[in-house]
C-alpha cells in the first residue's frame, strides 16, 4: 500500500499539469486567431510555469504532451505526416512551450529569489518581468518564425503574430500564475488569503472579457460571411452571364445557318474567327447537319472552326450523337471542357442540325472573374453531374487547399442550362489581413494587459496586506511571547523559591527572626515551616553546637559592617542528622541602615561528602600499583608515582601524549581487536599485556582497563591499573621448569613427554598419520658413574641431551625419563607405517652416530655406546604407556644382541618380555622361600683324590624339570637379585661343608 501511494504521489503533479494544461488550452483556442492561433491571453503558459516553480522539471514531458494534444486538433496530422518541415513546426512548438516554462523557472529561482510569498513589490515586479516578458521572449519568436518558415502565416502579418503570441504569453503568466498558486501552493499561507481579493476578481474580469470578445468575434465572422457570401453571389451570377453569352452566340450561329441561302464553309469559319476573337475560351465551333430518315437521324459535322484541339471532345458528332436532342440547349461537362449544343429545327418536329461550340472551364472562369475584382479569396468549381465536392472543375489557387479556420466558406449553386456546377468560395491566408477587423483583438488585448497589470497590482496591495499583517503579527506574538515569558518568569521564581534545593529565607536585621521560608525548609531539614516564622531564636537554637558561636558572631559583625557575605555551617535536622548549609546573605541598605536581611541557604552535605571522598580517592590513587587515566581519544590525561617507578616516565612527559608509547610490539593485531572489542562490548578488559619501559625494555603487567561514561551513556575516559608481573611470571616460569624439565639436562621429564605424547597420540588418530618412539639406554653407564663419580656422570648426561637435541627436527621431543634412559617422540607426520619406520630407523641411526662419537669430560675423554629400541604408533587402541613399554623392550632386545644397536619392538618381544618379568616375580619369590638347590661336582686329581668340589646352583619347577643357571642367571643380574642368590649359594655351601665335617668327624 505504501509503495502504491509513492507511486501516486510521484505521478500527481505530472498528471495534473497535463490535464489542467489542457483543458484550460482547449477552452482559450476559440480567443486564439488563425492561422498562427495567437491570443491576446495564453493561460497555459502560466499554468505550465506555476506547475515547474511547485513541482519541479519533472512536469516538463506533461507540459510538452498537453501542447501537443492542443495543436494535434489544431493541425492536420496527415498533412504533418506528409511535410517534414510542418512536421517540424507541428514539434518545435511544444519545445517551446516547455523552454518558455524552464527558462522562466530558472530565471526567478536565480534573481527573484524564488521560492517565496511574493509579498515584496520588488521581488513581484522582478517575477514578472523575468518570467513574462524576458523568459518568453526566445520561444515565442522561434514559434512564430518557424509558422512563418513553413508557411503558415505571411510575412506581413509575421511582426503581428510575434507581437500578438509575446503578449499572449506574458498576459497568461500575469493572470495564470498567480492563480494556479492560490489553488496548488501550501507554502505560504498567503496564497489561500488571496482567493477572494486576487483569485476571484481575476477570474470574473477574464470571463467578461473572454464573452466580450467571444462576442465581438462571432459578430466580426458574421460581417466577414457576409463579405464572402456577396462575392459568391456575384461570381456566380458572372459564370450564369458568361453563359448565356455564349449560347446568344450560338444562337447567332444557328440564325445564320438557318437562312434560305447556305452558309459556305469559308463563311463559317470567318463568322467563327470573329467570335473566338471576342470570347477566347471558346475552342471549337462546329456545325452538324442532321441526315436520316423519318424513323431517325445521325447528325454529320459539315462546317468546323477550330482554335486548338482537345483531347476531351475530338469528335463533335460522335458526342451528340450519343444525346437525346431536344428542343432545348444541352451541355456537356468534361474534365477540362463543356460543350454547348443548340438544335436547329426545320420545322417544329424535323431537326435540321446542331450548333455546337466546346469552352475551355479554366479560361471560361476567369475570364468571367477578371471582369470583377475578387482579392484573397479562393474560387472551385465542381460538377454537379458527379459526386458533388470532389471533381474539381476549377481552383484559383492551383492545388492548394482550403484552409478556413473561421467557417467562411460558401457553397452555392450554379445552373447552366440542363447542368448544375457548383461554386465554393473561402477566404486565403490574406483574406484575414485585408478584411478582419482587428479592432476585438486589439480589445481583447488591451483587456488581458490591463488585467495583467490589474493582478500584479492585486499582488502588490496583497503584498503590502501581508506585509503589514505579518508585521502585526510578529508584535503580537512578541507581546504574547513576552507575556509568556513573564508568566514563566514569575513561575520560575516561584518555583525556584519553592522546589530548588535551596531555603530562600527573609528575616528581621535587629532579632533575626524570620519572616519568610520557602517549602524547601521543611524538605531538607524537617521542621515545619510555621517554626521557623514562629521560634525567635530557630536559627541559632538549631546551629551544630561547634558552629553555633562561630556562625552567629560572623553574621553579627558582617552585618554591622553593612556587608553582604556567605558562609557555611552546620545544621542539625528533626532525625538528628547533621546537614551542611551554604547560607548567601544580602543586605537591604536603605540610609546606611540594614533594613531586610534576605538569602538563600544552599544543601551542601553531598558536596561535603564528595569532597571527602575525593580526598580518600586522592590518597587511593597513589597505591602501589601503576594508574593511568585517558580521554575517549587515549590521551593520557594523569599518571601517579606507581606509573612512573613501573615505566620510567614522568606525569610531564606522557600527559597529553597517546597511551600508544607503552606499546611494546609483543602482542599480533588478533589481541589488540580483542582488547578492543572486549572495552566496547563489556566496557572492561583484564588480562596479561607485555608493555615498554622508557629505557625500551619490556615487562609483562597485569593490567584491567575500565570505560568510564557520561550521562548520555558515551565513553568519556579510561581508566587503567596495572602491576609489574615481571617477578611473578619468572617465579612461574622457575615452577613450569621444575615441573615439567629435567633440572639437569633442561630436557622435558616424563610429566612433558607424557602430555606431549598424548595429544600426539590424538592427532595421529584423527589424521590417520604415524609416528615412533625411540627408546634408548647408555651402555655401562653405571661403571663410568661408579668409576669417574656423579659428576663426571652428570657431564655426560649433559651432552648426551645436547647432541639428541642438535640431530632431532623442531616438532620431535627428546625427553630424559630417568638415570640413563632418554626417551624420542618423532612428531605423528608420515603417511604409513612403512614411512614411520623408514623415518624412526634414519633417526636412530643418527642418534648412535652423534652418541658413538668421543666425550670430552673435563680431563677424561670417554666413548659408551647406546641400546635403542623402536615402537610405532599408533597401534589399534594402545595407549601411550604400553607404547613406551613396547620401545623399552625393544631397546632390552638390543641390550640382549650385544649392545649399541637399533631394534624395532614385535610382539614376539612383548612374549619375551612378559616371560622374563614372570620369571623375575618367580625368582624374587624364590630367592626369598629358599626355593634353589645345590649341586656339588668334585674336583679330584689324577689318583681320583677329591681336592675341592665345585657348587652347581639348580631350580626346581614343580611339575617340570629343573632349570638349569644359564636360564635364569641373567635375569638375576639385571634384576640385581644376584646379590642374594649368590648369599645364598655361599651361605647353603657353607652349611654343606659344615654338615660334611660333622659326618667326618662321627667316623660315619
Amino acid at each position: 500500500m505504501t509503495s502504491v501511494k509513492i507511486l501516486v504521489k510521484s505521478w500527481l503533479p505530472l498528471i495534473t499539469t497535463t490535464v489542467i494544461f489542457y483543458l484550460v488550452g482547449q477552452l482559450t483556442l476559440p480567443l486564439s486567431l488563425p492561422p498562427s492561433y495567437a491570443t491576446a491571453i495564453w493561460p497555459p503558459a502560466g499554468i505550465g510555469l506555476a506547475a515547474v516553480l511547485l513541482w519541479g522539471n519533472r512536469v516538463l514531458p506533461g507540459i510538452f504532451a498537453a501542447e501537443w494534444l492542443i495543436h494535434y486538433e489544431v493541425y492536420d496530422i496527415s498533412a504533418l505526416l506528409a511535410s517534414p518541415p510542418e512536421l517540424a513546426v507541428a514539434v518545435l512548438n511544444p519545445l517551446n512551450s516547455v523552454l518558455r516554462a524552464w527558462l522562466g523557472k530558472v530565471l526567478v529561482n536565480k534573481f527573484a529569489g524564488f521560492p517565496n510569498g511574493l509579498i515584496s513589490t520588488r521581488l513581484i515586479f522582478l517575477f514578472f518581468l523575468l518570467a513574462g516578458p524576458v523568459a518568453t521572449l526566445l520561444p515565442a519568436m522561434l514559434s512564430v518564425y518557424s509558422l512563418f518558415l513553413t508557411g503558415v502565416i505571411i510575412g506581413q502579418d509575421l511582426f503581428f503574430s510575434f507581437l500578438t503570441w509575446w503578449l499572449g504569453d506574458c498576459t497568461g503568466i500575469a493572470v495564470f500564475t498567480p492563480l494556479f498558486f492560490i489553488i496548488f501552493n501550501r507554502s505560504h499561507r498567503i496564497w489561500r488569503q488571496r482567493l477572494f481579493p486576487l483569485g476571484v476578481p481575476l477570474v470574473g474580469i477574464f470571463i467578461v472579457l473572454a464573452v466580450g470578445y467571444l462576442v465581438a468575434r462571432q459578430k466580426e465572422v458574421e460581417r466577414l460571411r457576409k463579405v464572402i457570401d456577396l462575392q459568391s453571389t456575384i461570381i456566380r451570377d458572372d459564370l450564369q452571364t458568361g453563359l448565356r453569352q455564349h449560347l446568344m452566340t450560338l444562337r447567332l450561329i444557328k440564325d445564320s445557318v438557318d437562312l434560305p441561302k447556305p452558309v459556305s464553309k469559308n463563311d463559317f469559319k470567318t463568322f467563327g474567327r470573329s467570335i473566338f476573337n471576342q470570347h477566347p475560351d471558346i475552342t471549337r465551333l462546329e456545325w452538324l447537319e442532321a441526315a436520316g430518315n423519318a424513323e431517325g437521324h445521325r447528325l454529320i459535322s459539315k462546317y468546323r472552326a477550330i482554335t486548338e484541339e482537345t483531347a476531351e471532345f475530338k469528335s463533335v458528332a460522335e458526342t451528340a450523337n450519343g444525346l437525346a436532342i431536344g428542343d432545348r440547349e444541352i451541355i456537356v461537362t468534361g474534365k477540362h471542357e463543356f460543350m454547348v449544343l443548340l438544335p436547329v429545327f426545320q420545322t417544329d418536329t424535323e431537326l435540321k442540325g446542331v450548333v455546337a461550340e466546346v469552352v475551355n472551364i479554366e479560361n471560361f472562369v476567369r475570364q468571367t472573374i477578371n471582369r470583377a475584382n475578387f482579392p484573397h479569396v479562393i474560387i472551385k468549381l465542381f460538377d454537379g453531374a458527379n459526386a458533388p465536392l470532389q471533381s474539381t472543375l476549377f481552383q484559383s489557387s492551383g492545388n492548394q487547399p482550403l484552409s478556413d479556420p473561421l467557417n467562411l466558406t460558401v457553397l452555392d449553386a450554379v445552373n447552366l442550362a440542363d447542368q448544375q456546377w457548383f461554386l465554393e468560395i473561402a477566404p486565403d491566408k490574406e483574406f484575414l489581413s485585408e478584411h478582419y477587423s482587428w479592432s476585438v483583438s486589439q480589445m481583447l488585448a488591451v483587456g488581458m494587459v490591463l488585467t495583467g497589470f490589474m493582478s500584479i497590482g492585486l499582488l502588490v496591495l496583497t503584498g503590502h496586506t501581508e506585509t503589514i499583517r505579518s508585521e502585526v503579527d510578529k508584535r503580537t506574538e512578541e507581546l504574547r511571547q513576552s507575556n509568556i515569558k513573564l508568566a514563566a518568569s514569575e513561575q520560575q521564581f516561584r518555583k525556584l523559591v519553592q522546589t530548588q534545593s535551596a531555603i530562600v529565607w527573609r528575616a528581621d536585621p535587629a532579632s533575626f527572626r524570620f519572616l519568610f521560608v520557602s517549602d524547601e525548609a521543611e524538605s531538607i531539614l524537617g521542621y515545619p515551616v510555621d517554626r521557623w516564622l514562629n521560634e525567635a531564636d530557630f536559627w541559632r537554637q538549631h546551629l551544630h553546637k561547634e558552629d553555633r558561636a562561630t556562625a552567629a558572631a560572623f553574621r553579627l559583625e558582617e552585618t554591622r559592617n553593612l556587608r553582604n557575605h556567605e558562609f557555611e555551617y552546620r545544621m542539625i535536622a528533626t532525625d538528628g542528622r547533621c546537614i551542611w548549609l551554604r547560607d548567601v546573605v544580602h543586605l537591604m541598605i536603605n540610609n546606611d541602615r540594614v533594613t531586610e536581611i534576605v538569602g538563600f541557604m544552599i544543601d551542601i552535605t553531598r558536596q561535603k561528602k564528595a569532597e571527602e571522598q575525593l580526598r580518600l580517592a586522592a590518597t587511593t590513587f597513589e597505591s602501589l600499583q601503576g594508574i593511568m587515566i585517558t580521554d575517549k581519544y587515549a590521551r593520557i590525561l594523569r599518571v601517579n608515582k606507581a606509573f612512573t617507578q613501573i615505566t620510567g616516565y614522568s606525569a610531564e612527559q606522557v600527559e597529553g601524549r597517546s597511551a600508544s608509547i607503552l606499546k611494546s610490539d609483543y602482542h599480533d593485531p588478533a589481541f589488540y581487536e580483542d582488547f578492543r572489542r572486549q572495552l566496547q562490548t563489556s566496557g572492561k578488559f583484564e588480562g596479561e599485556i607485555w608493555n615498554r619501559r622508557r629505557n625500551g625494555e619490556i615487562y609483562p603487567a597485569w593490567q584491567t582497563v575500565t570505560a568510564v561514561k557520561n550521562d548520555f551513556d558515551e565513553v568519556s575516559h579510561y581508566i587503567s591499573v596495572f602491576s609489574d608481573i615481571t617477578e611473578q611470571k619468572e617465579a612461574a616460569d622457575k615452577i613450569h621448569a621444575m615441573a615439567f624439565y629435567d633440572a639437569l639436562t633442561a630436557l622435558p621429564n616424563r610429566r612433558l613427554l607424557l602430555d606431549r605424547f598424548e595429544y600426539a597420540l590424538a592427532v595421529a588418530r584423527r589424521h590417520q598419520k604415524y609416528g615412533a618412539v625411540i627408546f634408548l639406554d647408555l651402555d655401562h653407564f653405571k661403571l663410568l658413574n661408579d668409576s669417574l663419580g656423579h659428576a663426571v656422570g652428570d657431564e655426560l648426561l649433559t651432552q648426551v641431551a645436547a647432541r639428541l637435541t642438535s640431530v632431532l627436527r623442531k616438532e620431535d621431543t627428546p625427553a630424559r625419563l630417568s638415570g640413563d634412559e632418554f626417551v624420542v617422540l618423532l612428531h605423528p607426520d608420515l603417511d604409513s607405517l612403512t614411512v614411520a619406520a623408514d623415518h624412526a630407523i634414519a633417526a636412530a641411526e643418527k642418534i648412535r652416530s652423534a652418541l658413538n662419537q668421543a666425550f670430552f669430560l673435563n680431563d677424561y675423554q670417554h666413548q659408551i655406546s647406546t641400546s635403542i629400541g623402536i615402537a610405532l604408533f599408533p597401534d589399534n587402541h594402545v595407549g601411550t604407556d604400553s607404547i613406551l613399554q613396547q620401545a623399552d623392550t625393544a631397546m632390552y632386545r638390543s641390550k640382549a644382541s650385544g649392545r649399541n644397536s637399533i631394534s624395532f619392538y614385535h610382539p614376539s618381544m612383548q612374549e619375551a618380555a612378559d616371560v622374563r618379568i614372570k620369571m623375575e616375580n618367580n625368582l624374587r619369590i624364590a630367592v626369598e622361600r629358599n626355593q634353589f638347590t645345590l649341586y656339588y661336582q668334585p674336583l679330584v686329581d689324577s689318583e681320583g683324590v677329591v681336592l675341592s668340589a665345585e657348587a652347581l646352583i639348580r631350580w626346581p619347577q614343580p611339575g617340570k624339570n629343573m632349570m638349569q643357571p644359564a636360564e635364569f642367571i641373567a635375569v638375576a643380574e639385571e634384576s640385581n637379585l644376584i646379590l642374594a642368590l649368590g648369599q645364598w649359594v655361599l651361605m647353603e655351601a657353607c652349611r654343606q661343608i659344615k654338615a660334611w665335617r660333622a659326618i667326618v668327624k662321627s667316623g660315619v
